[in-house]
C-alpha cells in the first residue's frame, strides 16, 4: 500500500533560509516527521505560510501558527492544501493519506477543504493517527512508542501503522 504523509509544522523556531525539515525542527515536529519517514512512501510538511512543501525544500523561517490565521484565511489555506494533496494522490496513485496534525488543522482540512471526500474520490483513504489520543503530551508519548516499536526493538521499519491505529483511535 503506497502511503502519503502530511506532517504539520508549528511556528518555525529558526530564522533565515534552510531546509523545511530543519526550519521546523521542534521536538514535536521531529517526532511526527520521523514516524512519517518510517511509515510513508513520501511525506510533506504542512505549514501556515508555505502550505505543502517537501521536507528538503528551502524555505524562509516563519513564526506564526496555523491557529493564528483568520477563519477566511484558514478556509482558503485548507482548500489550497487539499487541492495539492489530491493532485499528488492522483499523480502517484497513493492508497492512503496519513495526517499527522492537530485537531484544528485536521478539522479545517476536513470541514473547509473537503479532505476526506476529495481524497476518497482520488482513490485513497485518509488516516488520522493523532485523532482521539488527547493533548500534545499524550500524542508525543504515542509518537515515542511508535518510534520505539519501529526502531528500538528490532521491528521492521515498515511495521503496519494501521494495526497500531486500531489501538490509538
Amino acid at each position: 500500500m503506497d502511503t502519503f504523509g502530511l506532517v504539520q509544522a508549528g511556528a518555525c523556531p529558526f530564522r533565515g533560509r534552510g531546509r523545511a525539515a530543519d526550519r521546523y525542527a521542534t521536538a514535536f515536529f521531529t517526532k511526527k516527521a520521523e514516524l512519517a519517514e518510517l511509515v510513508c512512501d513520501e511525506w510533506v510538511v504542512l505549514s501556515e505560510r508555505h502550505r505543502v512543501i517537501d521536507p528538503d525544500e528551502e524555505v524562509e523561517g516563519v513564526d506564526r501558527e496555523f491557529t493564528e490565521l483568520e477563519p477566511a484565511a484558514r478556509a482558503r489555506w485548507s482548500m489550497d492544501v487539499v487541492a495539492e494533496v489530491v493532485s499528488r494522490v492522483r499523480k502517484h496513485e497513493y492508497d492512503r493519506v496519513v495526517v499527522f496534525a492537530d485537531r484544528p488543522m485536521r478539522n479545517a482540512l476536513k470541514e473547509r477543504g473537503g479532505l476526506l471526500s476529495r481524497v476518497a474520490a482520488a482513490g485513497a483513504e485518509t488516516v488520522e493517527p493523532l485523532a482521539g489520543i488527547g493533548g500534545r503530551e499524550r500524542q508525543e508519548r504515542w509518537l515515542d512508542e511508535q518510534l520505539e516499536i519501529r526502531t528500538g526493538d528490532g521491528e521492521p521499519a515498515d511495521a503496519d501503522l494501521e494495526a497500531d491505529l486500531g489501538e490509538a483511535g
